[in-house]
């Protein structure tokens, strides 16, 4: 048989046994027992679960972001069909696209400033690989940055130096990696890369010796040096084409 918490009288209980397990409290009698929370606090417990219920439901009855969205399309598409927004609604209406607008590009930002900073990162680890100066790599790796968008997933994608269209490279799908576009950099600025790609006895490779044979750079890349390092890629003999 089981046994209630509290009651108002002991009338009825004719075990003595059973009422002494009892004890008067705020003229109730409840159970004389431990580890059992006294039943106006698991009531207060109650009260303010419920309230917190409450106050969540009213927060979120806006619904997720992808709720919001339709919402604000649905609002605006009765709008549009003739039935005008009154102050409030459009009061509504702007203020829920700003909140997601916001939420949306915030969370872009971030995602957009962490796949550049892996991307310059990776980059800068190529250009050494392929011999650039360490003085030199940041300076490469910024000049690149413009060419280098991300696909959905996050993986890099390199367009030409005119950034019109994606760069032909040794990637599985036909593109060109970071390793490709460092590669590309230290060709094009020699004087970046250690020993400026001197072989034996100082020679520029394919020279017969003398004056080393002058290097072409595209104008974007002319463009992107420093005015010292104009000067000197001038001096060296440098040619700048429009490709």
């Amino acid at each position: 048989m089981a046994i209630a918490y509290q009651l108002d009288t002991l009338d009825g209980i004719e075990n003595d046994a059973i009422k002494d397990l009892y004890k008067e409290a705020n003229g109730k009698f409840v159970l004389d027992v431990e580890g059992v929370e006294p039943a106006e606090a698991v009531n207060g417990l109650k009260t303010a679960l419920v309230k917190e219920r409450e106050n969540a439901a009213a927060y979120k009855k806006l619904g997720t972001a992808d709720e919001i969205a339709a919402k604000i399309a649905e609002l605006e598409d009765k709008a549009s069909k003739g039935g005008k927004a009154s102050a409030d609604q459009q009061a509504i209406i702007d203020q829920l696209k700003a909140d997601y607008e916001g939420k949306l590009k915030e969370r872009d930002d971030k995602i957009a400033q962490t796949w550049q900073r892996q991307a310059s990162s990776d980059l800068k680890a190529e250009l050494a690989k392929a011999g650039v100066v360490p003085e030199g790599l940041d300076l490469l790796a910024g000049f690149a940055a413009s060419r280098i968008k991300f696909n959905d997933d996050g993986t890099p994608k390199v367009l030409s130096s005119d950034g019109s269209q994606p760069m032909i490279g040794s990637g599985a799908n036909g593109g060109a990696t970071l390793s490709d576009l460092a590669k590309e950099l230290a060709g094009s600025i020699p004087h970046l890369v250690k020993d400026g790609g001197a072989g034996g006895g100082g020679k520029q490779p394919g020279s017969q010796g003398g004056k080393p044979e002058a290097k072409t750079v595209t104008r974007a890349v002319f463009d992107g040096m420093s005015q010292v390092e104009r000067s000197d890629f001038s001096k060296s003999g440098g040619k700048v084409t429009d490709g």
